[in-house]
C-alpha cells in the first residue's frame, strides 16, 4: 500500500505540479490562522503517514544563500508572549503554556539530505533593522516563515510526523524586493521536494 502523504503549502505557486501515489496536496492560504484551520480539518478527517510543509522563506544570515533549499530542524512561534519595554518574553517563560507547544523539534528520522536550520514563524515578516537584530540575537534563528510552526503544532496534536522544507527567496532586511529571487527559490524547492517524496515513498 502506498504511503499517504499530505503536502502543504500556503500558495499555489509554492506547490509542486508532480503527482505521486498516495500524495494529497493542500493549499492553506497565507499565515498561521488559515494554515491551522486547513491542516486541522484535513487531519481530523484523514490519516496520513507524513505531512510535508513546503514553501519559500527569508534568511537572517549569509550562511544560507538565496535559492538554497533547507530542512527546518527547529521552528517556533516567536510572537507568542509579552513585551516588557524593549524586551520580549515568550509565553512559556511566563508559565502560560508549555515550551513544547511553542517550540517544535523535527524528527530526524524524516530528515532530507539538506542543511538543517532553525526558524521563526511570524505573523508580520521582519522589515525593521532594530527588530531584526533583536529577534536574531534572542532566538538565534536562521530563517523566517509565516506558517511552519502552525503546521508542526497541528501535526503534534494529531501525533502525525511532519517535515518542513523551505527555499530561500530573500534576505531578512529592511524591505528590498529588488534583491529577492522567488523564481529561483521556487524552482529549487520543487526539485528538492519531488526528489524527497520519491525517495521516501520508495524506501524498502
Amino acid at each position: 500500500m502506498a504511503k499517504r502523504i499530505l503536502l502543504v503549502s500556503a500558495t499555489q505557486t509554492e506547490m509542486i505540479s508532480a503527482e505521486f501515489d498516495g500524495l494529497e496536496k493542500l493549499i492553506t492560504g497565507v499565515g498561521m490562522v488559515a494554515t491551522t484551520f486547513a491542516v486541522t480539518r484535513k487531519l481530523a478527517a484523514t490519516q496520513y503517514d507524513l505531512v510535508i510543509n513546503i514553501g519559500i522563506a527569508g534568511t537572517f544570515t549569509n550562511d544560507v544563500e538565496i535559492g538554497q533549499v533547507v530542512w527546518v530542524a527547529i521552528d517556533e512561534f516567536s510572537e507568542l508572549g509579552v513585551e516588557d519595554h524593549s524586551r520580549f518574553i515568550p509565553a512559556d517563560d511566563l508559565g502560560l503554556m508549555d515550551e513544547a507547544d511553542r517550540v517544535f523539534h523535527a524528527d530526524e528520522d524524516y530528515r532530507p539530505n539538506l542543511l538543517g536550520v532553525t526558524a521563526l514563524t511570524v505573523n508580520r515578516v521582519h522589515g525593521n533593522a532594530a527588530t531584526i537584530e533583536r529577534d536574531f540575537k534572542q532566538f538565534k534563528c536562521n530563517i523566517e516563515t509565516m506558517e511552519g510552526a502552525a503546521v508542526a503544532y497541528v501535526c503534534n496534536q494529531f501525533d502525525v510526523p511532519w517535515v518542513q522544507i523551505r527555499a530561500i527567496s530573500n534576505m531578512v532586511e529592511p524591505r528590498n524586493r529588488d534583491a529577492w529571487n522567488i523564481p529561483l527559490a521556487i524552482k529549487n524547492l520543487h526539485s528538492e521536494v519531488e526528489k524527497y517524496i520519491y525517495e521516501w515513498t520508495n524506501e524498502a
